[in-house]
């Protein structure tokens, strides 16, 4: 990350640095490439365009875990309907709100027509739209094609791993760019044919991933304000946009969010779905801690951005811009999972401020002192940089990814007895693991649809906050384990270490298969006979 933005320090002497004795090296009609117009040539666009998606290429992907439990609900919905009482584990009693049904029909065909294959092209497709859509956000926001394409890149860079995953949310963050392109526009035109997308995006957006249908409400707030007009004595503000037309979508964008098979359910499920205590053992819903990566990242843009508010002679006050900033600002320190909305809005945003940056008065400094071996020299930097952070990145993600496989190879051997055995099966596993049995057919205790588990949601029972209790230590094990009657139990040491060790010890179960992170127990006499 370090060695990509310093690419960004290099900006004074950019100018010099494409021009080798008064002849372009990187221009048409050779003439230097101006970094203060709107529009860089085509090549040079496609160019910068094209590292970011070359760089996401050097991140080895694999298929999510949550895309398990996403397919087993896609191949339930083509061949039965939309369910509205669980399907998957052994609860069938819940009350369930399938929020991202279209996404799972979607990843079901996909998958069925070119298996993981398929499934990680249709990521990449998705990614090249993200990366697209934010440089022209950008670049609407702060007209310079430059930066525009420089941040785009990094913004990408920063987001792929771990956000960019085979998960609806490919489709949510694309949705919710157009969205924001579309407000802008109308913003900077007042023209209303820019709104009359958003309610078909609103439409998209509740069937594909409705736990986050109501950013597209929440996106809209910010201009709905800044097309209040304000006259307070000698202070005047001239409204940005329309606010009868900005209004109207909105409550549009409401009513054609009912058109889904749950209704007001699925429009209401964020609210029903965050803030339990028991999420706290879900890392990318805790708070977004600033030693991790992610919360790094964030200070490393919050610091850019403080310094470029230093250095920069003209300032000015944009409602709706700084409204988007300080917005997502929040929904990325509240949470890990709001990371990518802050970088790919939040920090777009901001550069409102870079509107008309002049650069001419940076590379004046820089012309005497850079020559044409400096210039090779830099361009050779700049080229080695490229790969050797694609290269770390590769080797990476290349052994998480060999770890994972190892993982699930494990689980297919526990897979393998599971399917030898002729009576009931009563299976408990983790959190993380429920999905791949569901996906072989397995009913399990829990899995990754965390939301699903709380109350508010199945109206049943707290299973959940259970498995949290369960999870630390504050349920004894024979009690949780004769509730449910389990005869197998599929046991990671580092995540059930408190079940484990007990289980060691219990003369009623036998470990038959272990492995450092899968160990199956079975009890050696049939559920029910306790």
């Amino acid at each position: 990350m370090r060695s990509c933005l310093s690419f960004t320090a290099f900006i004074p002497c950019y100018n010099e640095l494409f021009s080798f004795s008064g002849v372009s090296i990187v221009s048409e009609s050779k003439k230097s490439i101006d970094l203060n117009a709107n529009k860089l040539p085509k090549w040079c666009r496609l160019l910068l365009l094209s590292l970011p998606v070359i760089m996401s290429f050097c991140h080895i992907r694999f298929l999510d875990n949550d895309f398990f439990f996403l397919y087993s609900t896609g191949d339930y919905i083509v061949h039965r309907g939309f369910p509205f009482t669980d399907i998957l584990s052994m609860h069938s009693s819940m009350k369930i709100v399938v929020h991202q049904w279209l996404s799972s029909v979607i990843f079901y065909y996909v998958y069925n027509v070119m298996g993981e294959i398929g499934i990680l092209l249709l990521l990449y497709i998705c990614n090249i739209g993200i990366i697209y859509l934010t440089y022209k956000l950008i670049s609407i926001i702060c007209k310079n094609d430059f930066i525009s394409l420089v941040l785009a890149g990094l913004i990408n860079f920063s987001i792929f791993d771990p956000f960019i995953v085979t998960r609806p949310q490919l489709f949510t963050y694309l949705i919710l760019l157009g969205e924001v392109i579309l407000l802008e526009k109308h913003a900077q035109t007042k023209d209303i044919k820019y709104l009359f997308g958003i309610p078909a995006l609103s439409l998209a957006l509740v069937n594909l991933h409705a736990a986050m249908w109501p950013m597209i409400l929440v996106f809209m707030l910010p201009f709905i304000a800044a097309a209040i007009p304000i006259k307070i004595e000698s202070f005047k503000k001239e409204p940005e946009g329309s606010l009868k037309a900005v209004a109207t979508t909105f409550a549009l964008s409401i009513i054609v969010g009912l058109l889904n098979p749950y209704g007001m359910d699925s429009m209401l499920y964020l609210t029903r779905s965050y803030g339990h205590e028991s999420f706290s053992i879900i890392l990318e819903m805790n708070a977004t801690n600033f030693d991790a990566s992610e919360g790094k990242i964030m200070l490393i843009y919050l610091g850019a951005i403080f310094l470029a508010l230093l250095l920069l002679k003209k300032k000015r006050f944009s409602v709706r811009h700084v409204l988007l900033f300080a917005g997502t600002l929040l929904v990325g320190a509240v949470q890990v999972k709001g990371v990518p909305y802050f970088l790919l809005f939040g920090v777009p945003a901001i550069t409102y401020l870079l509107e008309g940056f002049d650069f001419t008065g940076l590379t004046k400094p820089f012309k005497k002192a850079v020559t044409k071996r400096i210039k090779i020299l830099f361009i050779i930097l700049l080229c080695g940089c490229f790969f050797y952070i694609g290269e770390r990145r590769l080797f990476q993600t290349r052994d998480v990814r060999e770890a994972v496989m190892e993982h699930r190879e494990h689980l297919n051997e526990v897979i393998a007895i599971l399917d030898e055995e002729q009576g009931p099966i009563r299976l408990y596993t983790d959190f993380n693991n429920g999905q791949y049995f569901e996906f072989y057919g397995y009913y399990p205790y829990i899995d990754g649809r965390a939301e699903v588990f709380v109350m508010e949601n199945n109206r049943v029972y707290d299973y959940f906050y259970e498995y949290f209790c369960h999870f630390h230590g504050g349920y004894y094990y024979r009690d949780f384990i004769d509730k449910y009657q389990f005869n197998y139990l599929v046991i990671d040491p580092g995540i059930d270490s408190y079940t484990y060790t007990n289980l060691l010890r219990d003369d009623d179960f036998e470990l038959v298969y272990s492995n450092y992170d899968v160990n199956l127990f079975v009890r050696k006499q049939p559920a029910g006979q306790i």
